[in-house]
């Protein structure tokens, strides 16, 4: 929004403002059919605020994607770190999605769908999709080997299947029950883990 006279600019306020517009924008959306006029418009921005702080359009799909990146790690971190033991710590992962399956809005993983999108195989979309799988691995791999597992690398891979299967299937589906029907599986994967 343009900035009243005698008012002092914000630059980190309007960088927040145009990302989170943009990401609205990019969800609803999609990248490649969200113009850039349409970002501008939904943040009340100029194109040349957007290309200064972002420098293109793939810039602000970089900016947006690592933005969210933050955000659910930290999300992610703060329901693992209330939890008690290992395995109560996975499950509070797939308790902390079940619920976001069944937020209004729900579309399903930025990551993934921007991945899904990316033209450019080696974009920062499908780079950012690769590290977010990387984070639930890793993850799950440590919680696991909290837990005592006998096989943490095969079983971690086995979560994070059912984690971005459970959230595509639910967006697709718009069906926020796999949320509870993920975690079914996840505790007979526990239980033989």
């Amino acid at each position: 929004m343009p900035v009243k006279a005698g008012q002092r600019l914000d630059p980190e306020a309007t960088k927040a403002r145009i990302l989170k517009a943009a990401a609205e924008v990019f969800t609803r959306r999609g990248i490649h059919a969200a113009g850039i006029n349409e970002i501008v418009e939904a943040a009340g921005a100029s194109k040349l605020t957007v290309y200064k702080n972002f420098g293109s359009k793939d810039g602000l799909v970089e900016a947006v994607l690592t933005d969210r990146t933050h955000r659910v790690r930290a999300w992610q971190n703060h329901a693992v770190e209330q939890a008690g033991t290992g395995r109560e710590k996975i499950l509070a992962v797939f308790d902390l999605m079940a619920n976001w399956y069944a937020e209004a809005g729900f579309r399903g993983c930025a990551m993934m769908n921007a991945a899904t999108e990316d033209r450019d195989q080696d974009g920062a979309p499908r780079r950012l999709a690769q590290d977010h799988l990387t984070f639930y691995r890793d993850l799950f791999r440590r919680l696991l080997t909290e837990a005592g597992a006998r096989d943490p690398e095969t079983t971690a891979r086995q979560l994070l299947i059912v984690l971005e299967g459970a959230t595509l299937i639910s967006a697709v589906d718009r069906d926020p029950g796999l949320g509870a029907e993920a975690r079914v599986i996840v505790e007979t994967l526990l239980d033989a883990a």
